[in-house]
């Protein structure tokens, strides 16, 4: 259940939005064109939506209409994964690359919400109440978090919350300092990312879906990693929740 301060906060958000629209016009952060009340033009906004299409329930592969999906798909059939489940707004590629790419960049943060909002009305199966789930976003290495200064997956996840009515917690840390992932293959993460997460149990864990928040699922051995540590928290279930679904390397 949304309190009253949840509504009337709400309700001054819409109010401030429609009033900032009306003073200074959105420019579609896709195509550059003039939007009314968000940073998307309706043409835009209407494919970022349907980008979502079907996905694999396991991995959120994009699958084809006619797609075997019992017991997940070609990606992800017969693999331990770590989490249970997996939810992106799309594929990453188009508009959707490009907009992960500009969150990340802390100037970009505020863009955050708007992502967070459209996988919710993309996605039905990401809403969860309060009593059964909470949000935790992928942590950086304390190092990589003090250099950079911001952290991507962190402003998803706080936009999710707060769309979601739901609580956002940090249990997790990232205990050891990886390389640069985006050249290796799914073996060689999985290695180098073994141990690599620290999860403290909290009673917002226990017995909880926890929806995991990065910014991008590509081998799924980051979010694998971290999920395994949140369930050895208390954690009931994890699922894991990005904008874009890249294809996996082998």
């Amino acid at each position: 259940m949304v309190s009253g301060a949840r509504w009337l906060q709400r309700g001054w958000v819409s109010w401030w939005r429609a009033v900032d629209a009306l003073v200074f016009p959105w420019e579609c952060l896709v195509c550059g064109t003039e939007a009314d009340v968000s940073p998307f033009c309706g043409d835009c906004r209407r494919e970022l939506l349907e980008a979502s299409g079907m996905s694999c329930r396991r991995c959120a592969m994009p699958l084809g209409p006619w797609s075997d999906r019992s017991g997940g798909c070609f990606e992800c059939r017969g693999r331990s994964l770590g989490f249970d489940g997996a939810i992106a707004l799309g594929p990453y590629e188009g508009p959707i690359r490009d907009l992960c790419l500009r969150l990340k960049h802390e100037r970009n943060a505020w863009i955050a919400p708007w992502l967070a909002e459209l996988l919710v009305e993309a996605r039905a199966e990401v809403r969860l109440g309060p009593e059964e789930a909470c949000v935790v976003p992928v942590p950086l290495h304390w190092r990589r978090q003090w250099s950079r200064g911001y952290n991507q997956a962190e402003a998803l996840a706080r936009g999710l919350a707060d769309r979601l009515s739901l609580r956002l917690v940090r249990p997790l840390r990232r205990v050891t300092r990886t390389p640069p992932l985006a050249r290796l293959g799914r073996t060689e993460r999985a290695n180098l990312l073994r141990g690599a997460f620290r999860a403290e149990r909290s009673p917002a864990l226990r017995g909880r879906t926890v929806l995991l928040v990065d910014d991008i699922l590509t081998t799924g051995a980051t979010c694998g990693a971290a999920a395994r540590e949140l369930k050895r928290a208390g954690a009931k279930r994890v699922v894991v929740v990005v904008v874009g679904r890249a294809g996996g390397k082998a």
